[in-house]
């Protein structure tokens, strides 16, 4: 007898607009947008030159809504959190964020994010989707872990003018708000809780809104941010402003070492890293007496250091003429996730992910994980280029101090 095989269909992955969809489709003039989990966003509004240089000189909106957002909540909820991050939250205030790593028990990082501290016993991580890997040490704590990232739609109101827009918006003054730290008020007639963050290196805010009134505080702030040079701009332009901040993302610059890598796939060249390796050693609170991987990292502490350093790289003028006369008609289009080989003479010394032009520098720059002894005995190293023709080009180069270009957030 045969038996009928059955066939089960894996669910269609699910693909939504922000809550501020209408408005930013309104707003476009391409067709280029960017999948960001289970979002569709813009890529670029207009032309990502303009909106880069709109974000350095005066002010733009960035559409953040897709970060990933994990509440914490309960009695427990400090316990559950301290145990993990390598940072010391016990003094954390309500209403400030605060920025770690946490990492596996062999001290490799798993994530990094913020965490807002809403309440006493109320948080929330702004990170990768790390549910799983939270909920794994909240064996027999008081504690509530939920996932809550459609329960808000975030802007990041960017650049030196972000201020004043923000107070002309509000009727508020920001001027006392301190770095990583957040406020509850009123925007266009909606509630909006106002944090002092960004990803792009300038002074900025991002704006958390319940999705119902996302669209009255675009409106709301556009109204009186336009004349004020106010522009949005595309996730293209706020992955260069990063890079040329120096922020490394999860599953470009480094493998999470936790059940979610970053992407679905790897090249066996990118690696997974402890704090110290990605320049967040200043994050690893060796005070505490518990987190997990603190016994490794107390053992990379004592027998020399982190193998490798994370450091800026610039490709040299004559390599990027190279790079226009051997195959290229303009200069990465976008940043590159591709890792690259890096060369000091015949020796492999480390590799580059977020290799990009940055339009606000005038060059191509990159992050480059590097060997320790290399970044301190020399700078000039040469970047493996791939062909199309299978050949290599060799592209000089020369390590650099991170970041590229002088926070201006604080």
């Amino acid at each position: 007898m045969t038996k009928k095989k059955t066939i089960v269909s894996s669910p269609a992955p699910r693909i939504m607009g922000t809550p501020f969809h209408s408005r930013t489709e309104a707003a476009t003039s391409t067709a280029e947008w960017y999948r960001w989990g289970d979002y569709f966003v813009v890529d670029v509004y207009t032309d990502v030159r303009q909106e880069l240089a709109a974000m350095r000189e005066r002010a733009t909106v960035n559409e953040m809504s897709p970060l990933w957002k994990l509440s914490i909540s309960g009695p427990d909820s400090l316990k559950l959190i301290n145990d993990v991050v390598t940072r010391d939250i016990s003094g954390q205030e309500v209403g400030q964020i605060v920025y770690t790593p946490w990492c596996n028990q062999e001290g490799k990082v798993v994530g990094d994010g913020l965490i807002l501290r809403e309440e006493e016993d109320s948080f929330v991580l702004v990170a990768g989707p790390n549910e799983d890997w939270f909920k794994s040490f909240s064996g027999g704590l008081e504690v509530d872990v939920v996932d809550t990232t459609d329960e808000s739609g975030i802007l990041a109101l960017q650049g030196p003018r972000s201020r004043e827009i923000l107070e002309s918006a509000t009727g508020t003054s920001f001027s006392d708000l301190a770095f990583s730290r957040s406020r509850i008020c009123e925007l266009g007639g909606v509630q909006v809780r106002v944090i002092r963050t960004g990803f792009t290196g300038e002074l900025g805010y991002e704006l958390w809104v319940e999705p119902d009134a996302a669209e009255d505080a675009w409106d709301a702030l556009f109204e009186f941010g336009t004349t004020l040079g106010l522009v949005p701009a595309g996730e293209y332009a706020i992955d260069i402003a990063r890079v040329e901040a120096g922020l490394l993302i999860i599953g470009s610059d480094y493998k999470g070492a936790g059940p979610w890598h970053g992407v679905d796939s790897y090249p066996d060249s990118r690696q997974e890293c402890s704090p110290r390796e990605l320049n967040l050693g200043r994050f690893v609170d060796f005070s505490k007496d518990h987190f997990v991987g603190r016994q490794a990292l107390v053992d990379e502490e004592t027998s020399g250091g982190a193998p490798y350093r994370l450091v800026g790289i610039e490709l040299t003028e004559s390599a990027v003429c190279k790079l226009l006369e051997s195959e290229f008609g303009s200069v990465l289009p976008r940043v590159s996730r591709t890792v690259y080989q890096l060369n000091q003479g015949t020796q492999t010394v480390g590799y580059v992910t977020s290799l990009t032009w940055a339009y606000s520098l005038g060059k191509i720059i990159g992050l480059a994980h590097v060997r320790s002894v290399v970044v301190d005995d020399g700078k000039e190293v040469s970047l493996v280029w791939p062909s199309s023709d299978e050949d290599q080009h060799l592209l000089d180069a020369r390590l650099t101090e991170l970041p590229f270009r002088k926070h201006l957030r604080k």
